[in-house]
C-alpha cells in the first residue's frame, strides 16, 4: 500500500501545481525565454496533460536523465518566472514515482492513464483564463504476472480535480506575449 500512497503523492504534487487559486497576482516576465506554453489556453492544458500521461507511462522513468527530461518538458508549460520552482516540484514527484515503482515486486507493474474531454474556457479575466477539463480522470492499476496470467491486484480511478484539491478539474492559464502558460497564481 506504500507504493500506492507514493503514486498518489506524485499525482497530487504534479497536478496541484495547476490548481485554481482564489488570489490573482500579476505575472512579471523577466528576460527569460517565452518558449513553451501553448498557442491557446485549451491547447496548453491539453498538451500538458498529454505529456504528463506520457511521462507516467514511460517505461524508463527509473533513469535519472529521463526524469530530468520529463521535468523540463512539463515545467516548460508554466509561465517562465515559475518554471524553476515547478521543475523542482515535478522532478521531486518523478523521483517519488520512480522510488514507488522500484518497490514493486519483479512480477508487478503499475500503469497510469489520464483521460479527459476537450478543454474549454470557463472564465476570462484579461490575460488570465480558467480552463476546465470535463470528466478528467486518472486510472491507476497495479498488475501481477502469475500462473493465471496478468492479474490486477489494485486499481483506482480518481477525478483529476480530486487530486488537484479543487474538485473542479480547472487550471489557471495566463497569456504572456502571444503564448499561454499554466500558472500557480
Amino acid at each position: 500500500m506504500k507504493r500506492v500512497l507514493l503514486t498518489l503523492l506524485f499525482c497530487s504534487v504534479v497536478i496541484s501545481a495547476c490548481a485554481d487559486t482564489t488570489t490573482t497576482q500579476p505575472i512579471v516576465v523577466n528576460d527569460q525565454s517565452l518558449s513553451g506554453g501553448g498557442t491557446s489556453p485549451e491547447i496548453t492544458v491539453e498538451n500538458f496533460l498529454s505529456d504528463l500521461n506520457k511521462a507516467l507511462k514511460d517505461p524508463t522513468i527509473n533513469r535519472t536523465d529521463v526524469r530530468d527530461q520529463w521535468a523540463d518538458t512539463l515545467s516548460n508549460y508554466f509561465v517562465p518566472v515559475e518554471r524553476s520552482t515547478q521543475r523542482i516540484a515535478i522532478r521531486s514527484s518523478l523521483d517519488n514515482l520512480a522510488a514507488g515503482v522500484a518497490q514493486l515486486n519483479a512480477d508487478e507493474t503499475v500503469s497510469f492513464d489520464i483521460q479527459f474531454e476537450p478543454a474549454r474556457r470557463i472564465k476570462n479575466d484579461n490575460d488570465m483564463v480558467i480552463v476546465e477539463v470535463p470528466n478528467a480522470m486518472i486510472a491507476m492499476v497495479i498488475n501481477r504476472n502469475s500462473n493465471r496470467g496478468n492479474v490486477s491486484i489494485w486499481s483506482q480511478n480518481e477525478s483529476l480535480g480530486y487530486l488537484i484539491g479543487n474538485n473542479s478539474n480547472t487550471f489557471p492559464v495566463v497569456q504572456v506575449g502571444v503564448r499561454w502558460f499554466l500558472t500557480e497564481n
